[in-house]
């Protein structure tokens, strides 16, 4: 899922135009929230970005990595670890999680990337991958040898509790989608973390 891997090495001509990506990845959040996943097109997107079909067919394979870069960006965003203790950390996943689920482009994905999931086994691999990895990395850091694959172990399954959750409430359990209900989930997953 790294649409920006080609480099353009060996190839003459123009420079490639950086603000392409930003107007295709805007394009496509856009029409997300208008049209919703099932009509949501390539050819669409590349109109209403103004460009052509090609240009994004060399950046992105399909519609559902398109979609997936234009909600979560090409790599997971760390910024805001740096600097936190283990219990930062939490809160981080906590709250991010819940941010991204409340967006309303990534409620229109959703359910046509599930499904897309479900068939795609190389995609949804990279995805849990390259978003679960580095921040579980972060969480690692501090263990000892010994103890570093099990705190990357806790990492993964924190994410995949706090993103589920999230997930569950936007979708689901709406009626509990509150401050409240957010809040206890964070303060459950921190007592997880807290070992004598």
């Amino acid at each position: 899922m790294n649409p920006d891997s080609s480099s353009g090495k060996g190839r003459a001509g123009r420079p490639r135009d950086s603000s392409v990506d930003d107007r295709v990845l805007s394009a496509t959040r856009e029409l997300l929230m208008e049209l919703g996943w099932e009509d949501l097109s390539m050819r669409g997107v590349a109109a209403r970005a103004g460009v052509g079909r090609g240009t994004i067919d060399r950046r992105w394979s399909s519609k559902a990595e398109l979609v997936l870069h234009s909600i979560l960006g090409a790599t997971p965003d760390l910024e805001p670890f740096d600097g936190t203790d283990p219990n930062g950390w939490v809160r981080w996943v906590a709250t991010g999680s819940r941010e991204l689920f409340a967006k309303p482009e990534v409620r229109a994905a959703v359910p046509g990337l599930i499904s897309t999931f479900t068939r795609n086994e190389d995609l949804r691999r990279q995805l849990w991958q390259s978003f679960s990895g580095p921040p579980a990395e972060l969480f690692s850091a501090g263990s000892s040898l010994d103890a570093a694959d099990d705190a990357v172990l806790d990492a993964r399954a924190l994410i995949a509790m706090a993103a589920g959750a999230s997930l569950f409430l936007s979708i689901i359990a709406t009626e509990d989608d509150t401050d409240s209900v957010h809040l206890r989930i964070e303060e459950l997953l921190l007592r997880a973390i807290d070992r004598p």
